[in-house]
């Protein structure tokens, strides 16, 4: 007689009246290339399809391995008699029951199905992708091993019928075992009254660290627990042992004794009863559902955390769905929202009792299981919803964020609130578009704040703009003071020079001439005044040529320092924004110039001055500019030596033309052997109304910086201390003129 080959496929049956379900354990068993099996999966919506698909089956001679069923308890546990409905018709086939609940269990679950009876299984949902592959491999290649038994059914048999019933001589139950032992991918073990080993599983062996199931035979879990697990584990089989009531689907924590990361089990032990039905031990078989716990755990650890960030943030958090539904908010959206609502009621309800409002506005609570599942229109109003609308329907559409975009809302009562927004897209793990989230943050007082700081920055504006008039003008009065110095020193040589100018002996000889008009030749032949005449005009115009030639001299100088007046003024001017004047000019000159406007003063004060520069050519610089620096440094270098008596007074001056990053650099350098700088003075020298000095205002070294930036370089200084003289350092870009 031919062996009949176990079918190649299980045929599943799903009992649920959701359709979805069906599709998500088609999912798992069908499409998922991880399941590794082939299975036939049907469904039916209630108990009387299923009924029908059984029967339909067994006429087929293909009857189904495995139905599950979705036990609900808003169905009053109705879907548990469909089970043994199904048994009366097949009594082989393999039952699984889905239930949502653990402490509303009907406790005449064990009556109605059999407590021993080994054809069924609980599991609670929501049910791991990984646990339901599991469960469906084992019970099908159990119900396969029911076929060979003698009392399996004959549906192997070919249409032809060769094949006959299964010899029962044939079948070895300890080779049934062994198989089931050695190959089921869950920890199966059997206990004797003292709940110790008496076989095991493969799987369990390997779990537990053993090389074979034999290593494990009288051994405990205190062998391998930590006391507190394997202690709850004997009190179970204990009173399995007195009850004979079994224990269904219990989650167990194991804590292992060799240091291991814990792990987690679902659990069922029933009963090891003899042939003649006496309790002489337990047995039981168990799943490990760590990854399920640690996802559990990792799921409500995130849960945790957005539950603390939407309770206790400032600011607004809100999804919604594709069609702009709220889903969620936290509880600070809530309230805005709340407060919106409240005042657009009492605006469209003037007449009703301040503290009269609807039920779902007494609290935020209740307002918050209110206004899940409404849009922004049933909140805002139709037109200023239209705005947020079409912002989630252009995140939906291009899947791009818009990130914090200011929006403006208008209270009823006239109240405005600014908000920033951020608003993206909603996706699941799978990466799908579900909808939007976003985040708005109150920015009224900002907005506030804002507007009263442009009104200051104006009134700064125009503060500044005066105090920069002020500033320019003193700078100007201080630069054209320093000129005016020289101007003073030209007047008065001018001044005495006409004083004490020899034109008024012209007068007088050309009065002598006028008396002796009628006998002029014979006064300047025979005369003895007259004889003298000729030589004293020959004297007197080389005299007066003499006198002409410095009143020129100091007229042009004159001219000069007015001109620079006029170009400091200007140059005050610029700072405006006019572009500078650059113009072809030689240092040794600019030097001249500027020793030549101080000579008096530096000649009274007996101050000496050392060119130290080779000479330079022409270059093109803005001369006015460099000049009031340098007329400002001589000035500040002389004033530094007004305290010092103890050495020569002296003033060096040096130019040098480096080679810049950018192009030619003029180094122009004032150093004094005066009082010196202190060391927390050398950051503030330039800074404006800085002065050490009683009479100082502070302006002279200030214009300078100016200047040199205006003219693109810059202004330096250095000093060892005081009483060590200081050196400043002004280095301006320039160019070869040609």
């Amino acid at each position: 007689m031919k062996k009949r080959s176990a079918p190649s496929k299980g045929r599943i049956l799903f009992v649920d009246s959701c359709n979805d379900t069906h599709g998500s354990l088609r999912n798992t068993l069908i499409e998922n290339i991880n399941a590794n099996g082939s299975f036939e999966l049907e469904g039916a919506n209630e108990g009387q399809a299923c009924l029908a698909l059984v029967q339909q089956a067994l006429q087929a001679a293909d009857p189904y391995a495995l139905v599950f069923i979705r036990v609900s308890q808003m169905a009053g546990w109705q879907e548990i008699e469909t089970a043994p409905r199904i048994w009366a018709l097949d009594p082989r086939v393999q039952i699984v029951l889905c239930v949502d609940h653990w402490d509303i269990f009907p406790r005449d679950l064990l009556a109605t199905l059999g407590a021993t009876n080994s054809r069924w299984l609980v599991l609670k949902e929501p049910v791991d992708p990984v646990e339901i592959v599991q469960v469906v491999h084992s019970l099908t290649e159990k119900w396969h091993l029911q076929q060979l038994t003698p009392y399996g059914l004959n549906s192997g048999a070919d249409a032809t019928g060769e094949e006959g019933p299964i010899d029962a001589s044939q079948i070895n139950e300890q080779d049934l075992l062994r198989t089931l032992l050695d190959n089921a991918p869950d920890h199966i073990h059997f206990k004797d009254a003292q709940s110790r080993f008496l076989k095991c599983s493969s799987a369990m062996a390997l779990q537990f660290g053993a090389a074979s199931p034999a290593e494990l035979v009288g051994k405990t879990d205190f062998d391998f627990f930590s006391e507190e697990h394997a202690r709850h584990a004997y009190e179970d089989e204990q009173k399995i042992l007195r009850t004979g009531q079994p224990i269904i689907g219990k989650v167990e924590r194991e804590i292992w004794k060799d240091g291991r990361a814990e792990s987690w089990t679902l659990s069922t032990k029933m009963p090891l009863r003899n042939d003649v039905g006496v309790i002489i031990g337990t047995f039981g078989i168990s799943k490990d559902i760590t990854a399920l716990k640690q996802s559990e755990a990792a799921l409500a650890y995130h849960h945790d955390l957005l539950s603390t960030l939407m309770e206790n943030s400032p600011d607004s958090i809100f999804f919604k769905d594709l069609e702009s539904r709220l889903v969620k908010a936290s509880r600070s959206e809530i309230q805005n929202l709340l407060r919106l609502s409240i005042s657009r009621y009492r605006a469209a309800h003037p007449d009703t009792d301040e503290d009269t409002l609807p039920s779902h506005m007494a609290s935020v609570e209740a307002f918050e299981a209110y206004v899940v599942g409404k849009t922004d229109a049933d909140i805002y109003g139709q037109d200023r919803a239209g705005e947020f609308c079409r912002d989630e329907e252009e995140i939906i559409r291009t899947g791009k964020p818009i990130v914090e975009k200011s929006e403006k809302t208008v209270h009823p009562d006239g109240r405005i609130v600014w908000y920033l927004t951020t608003k993206g897209p909603w996706r699941d793990r799978n990466g799908q578009l579900i909808g939007t989230f976003g985040t708005s943050k109150n920015m009224s007082e900002l907005k506030e704040a804002e507007r009263r700081i442009e009104e200051v920055q104006a009134q700064l504006l125009m503060t500044a703009r005066l105090a920069g008039m002020a500033e320019i003008a003193t700078n100007v009065l201080h630069n054209v003071g320093n000129v005016l110095n020289s101007v003073n020193v030209s007047a008065d040589l001018i001044g005495t020079q006409l004083r004490t100018s020899k034109l008024k002996g012209l007068a007088r000889a050309v009065g002598l001439m006028d008396t002796h008009t009628e006998d002029l030749g014979e006064f300047l032949t025979q005369d003895a005044k007259g004889k003298l005449l000729p030589t004293y005009l020959r004297e007197l115009a080389r005299t007066l040529e003499v006198e002409h030639e410095a009143m020129a001299t100091e007229l042009g100088a004159l001219c000069s320092s007015v001109d620079h007046i006029k170009q400091v003024i200007a140059t005050q001017q610029s700072y405006a924004g006019t572009p500078r004047v650059v113009e072809s000019a030689k240092v040794d000159e600019l030097l001249d110039d500027a020793l030549r406007m101080h000579a008096d003063a530096l000649t009274r004060h007996k101050v000496d001055v050392i060119k130290d520069h080779l000479t330079l050519p022409s270059l093109l610089l803005d001369r006015h500019r460099v000049l009031q620096v340098l007329v400002n440094l001589i000035s500040n270098a002389k004033q530094a030596m007004d305290t010092v008596t103890d050495r020569r007074h002296l003033i060096t001056l040096n130019a040098a033309l480096l080679e810049g990053v950018e192009g030619a650099v003029l180094r122009l350098t004032v150093t004094d052997n005066g009082e010196g700088i202190a060391p927390e003075n050398l950051t503030r020298v330039f800074s404006h109304g800085f002065t050490t000095r009683k009479n100082g205002h502070g302006f002279g070294l200030h214009s300078c910086v100016l200047a040199a930036q205006e003219m693109g370089g810059s202004l330096h200084v250095h000093s060892d201390g005081p009483g060590q003289g200081a050196s400043f350092i002004l280095e301006v870009p320039v160019a070869l003129a040609r």
